[in-house]
């Protein structure tokens, strides 16, 4: 019980993380230490069980071959679409339904031993008919927190990403009106449904993360819900495939704080939710190519299932009078400021990402004909834009 605290809630102040060491260099395999591994053993001896616990652990060798691709960011971008329907199609890939990031500084080997342990991840699986199976993981905040992208780094530095964006203003209202479903699912009485000015800015202050502030009553208040949020480029940069070495670009960039992990063995996906779209004989022709694209990516032998019309989910009604319409005049402060974002991020992906070695992009020609309308509010008639 102990290290399940540090494991799937890495806020939880209640219970220190586990603690490994690689002191046995003829095995490198990772181990608990003092009172965690007698915990771990009499525990199993207690269910019955004498085998060491550290028997079933990984090696770091092992550890790093375990995940194929971890889709990152960002969050009401389509990445539960492709977790649900594209990659749970196939016996060829493992992506389990629970979000598993690794966040903690100090547990992110155990995160990923527990998929195997307690997850049901297999090293070096294969098909029926043979062919290997692609384990995955999903945590739409991996690029938001402190600690995560240089636990990739260290762990797995060779993985494959997928990152997934939208328009900024459609953005926003997605995540606002999910935290407010899922903010007041078990609640009762005060519903959570701040005035979206005051969601203006960071999402916490003293810190350029979103996640792992040390402010936790702003976090708190906010519910990561923030403009600063669909900075998408500020958090892409953190990968490090861009140089980020002249004024233009860290100036686009904000001159943010946080830290850089280049890992120039992985490679990032990048794409827009609207290439998903599939409303149009040239929407169908161009999500057709996205797939194929997709699937040589991942190096899949299995052709992904086709792509249909995905739609929202139902607002409950003790929570509907108070859903955002973002094209309402009381959020135009706000839609000014996520516009101003989408216009810098824009730029950015096409100056300096999309050609960056290590950076994959479907249709290059159409997800930036996509990314391009971000500079402009999607609430204003076409003709009044400059």
């Amino acid at each position: 019980q102990r290290c399940r605290c540090a494991r799937c809630r890495p806020r939880c102040s209640r219970m220190p993380p586990c603690r490994f060491s690689n002191s046995n260099s003829n095995s490198n395999r990772l181990r608990f230490s003092g009172s965690d591994r007698e915990r771990s053993s009499s525990s199993s001896s207690s269910s019955g069980g004498g085998e060491d616990s550290a028997s079933d652990l990984l090696s770091q060798d092992e550890l790093r071959r375990l995940l194929s691709f971890s889709i990152v960011g960002f969050p009401k971008t389509g990445t539960s679409f492709m977790e649900h329907y594209l990659f749970n199609q196939d016996k060829e890939l493992h992506l389990d339904s629970r979000e598993h990031c690794i966040s903690h500084p100090e547990a992110a080997e155990e995160t990923l031993q527990v998929l195997v342990t307690e997850d049901g991840f297999k090293l070096d699986g294969t098909t029926k008919d043979g062919v290997p199976v692609k384990n995955a993981i999903k945590c739409p905040h991996e690029l938001y927190g402190e600690y995560n992208l240089g636990n990739y780094q260290k762990l797995l530095p060779d993985i494959k990403f997928i990152v997934s964006t939208r328009h900024p203003v459609h953005w926003f209202q997605s995540w606002y009106n999910y935290k407010l479903r899922q903010t007041n699912k078990h609640k009762k009485g005060e519903i959570w449904a701040p005035p979206t000015n005051t969601l203006v800015g960071p999402c916490a202050e003293g810190t350029p993360y979103h996640y792992g502030a040390p402010n936790k009553l702003s976090i708190k208040s906010k519910k990561n819900v923030c403009t600063d949020g669909a900075k998408f480029h500020h958090a892409l940069s953190r990968f490090g495939k861009t140089p980020m070495n002249t004024p233009e670009e860290l100036n686009l960039l904000g001159h943010h704080k946080m830290s850089v992990h280049p890992m120039p063995q992985s490679k990032v996906f990048i794409m827009e939710i609207g290439q998903f779209a599939v409303d149009s004989d040239r929407d169908q022709e161009l999500a057709d190519q996205f797939l194929r694209d997709m699937q040589d990516y991942l190096g899949l032998e299995h052709d992904l299932p086709p792509l249909y019309h995905h739609e929202s989910k139902p607002i409950r009604e003790e929570v509907e009078d108070f859903v955002i319409d973002i094209c309402d005049d009381e959020h135009a402060m706000v839609r000014g400021e996520l516009v101003k974002a989408g216009k810098e991020a824009y730029l950015w992906l096409r100056d300096y990402f999309v050609d960056s070695p290590g950076v994959v992009v479907s249709n290059k020609a159409h997800f930036l004909e996509l990314a391009e309308r971000w500079q402009y509010d999607p609430c204003e008639r076409t003709d009044e834009r400059p």
